[in-house]
């Protein structure tokens, strides 16, 4: 079973300073097929102006996975952690019973753009947690590097989850593959570039979503930049 999610069908958010795109339902955009996918609840593509941004709200017993594609943000929160992304870095903030945070373009004159992601822990913990990791190209250069993994991994940041996620970065012509526990699903979301999984066509800000698999193959069709969740 395989779906594709896409593109020209996520819903949309515009509000002068904010320019937000939904894989699944999110705010004001709310489709009853779009609900998450397994504990993946939430994939936001955003951009915000120069010195914009979300002011303090408030979260509780999520992983909230946030990746700067361009430009940096700044980050704040009730722990005490004051932060700026930069491009290529990946955060990790576990909300646990509650926190409260903030995040704004750290620039004045440049734009940011950024994916947020949530994911639905399978155990709970008491006091939030927070961490960051910058992911080098020789890491994911034509070849899926762990960005996050359960809390046992010693690689990459801790989830509350048998979830994995994975980032590539693949050159026109290249070919990557990736085995799945049967019992497991996979979602796949392009970030950037052209390339085919499976026999699917997809491009910049489409995802595929399969289950009953134990794999997947990806040619690319240009330079292309992938996150793979691995969801039990």
């Amino acid at each position: 079973m395989a779906m594709i999610h896409e593109r020209m069908n996520r819903g949309r958010t515009q509000m002068g300073w904010l320019d937000s795109f939904h894989t699944f339902s999110f705010g004001g955009f709310m489709d009853p097929t779009r609900m998450g996918f397994r504990n993946l609840r939430v994939i936001n593509e955003d951009r915000v102006v120069p010195g914009a941004g979300f002011s303090a709200h408030r979260h509780e017993h999520m992983d909230i996975l946030t990746y700067v594609l361009s430009g940096a943000l700044s980050h704040q929160d009730s722990l005490g952690n004051s932060a700026t992304i930069q491009a290529g870095e990946f955060q990790l903030m576990s909300a646990g019973n509650g926190v409260t945070h903030s995040e704004h373009n750290a620039s004045q004159t440049e734009p940011v753009h950024f994916l947020q992601i949530w994911l639905i822990p399978e155990r709970q913990i008491d006091h939030p947690t927070y961490d960051s990791i910058l992911i080098s190209n020789q890491d994911v250069d034509n070849r899926f590097g762990l960005v996050a993994g359960p809390d046992t991994t010693t690689n990459g940041l801790s989830l509350l989850s048998n979830t994995r996620v994975y980032l590539a970065r693949l050159r026109d012509g290249q070919v990557l593959s990736h085995e799945f526990d049967p019992a497991h699903a996979g979602f796949l979301h392009v970030v950037s570039g052209h390339i085919d999984i499976n026999g699917e066509g997809l491009a910049t800000g489409d995802a595929l979503e399969f289950e009953h698999r134990d794999g997947c193959t990806i040619t690319a069709h240009s330079e292309a930049e992938l996150l793979l969740f691995d969801l039990s």
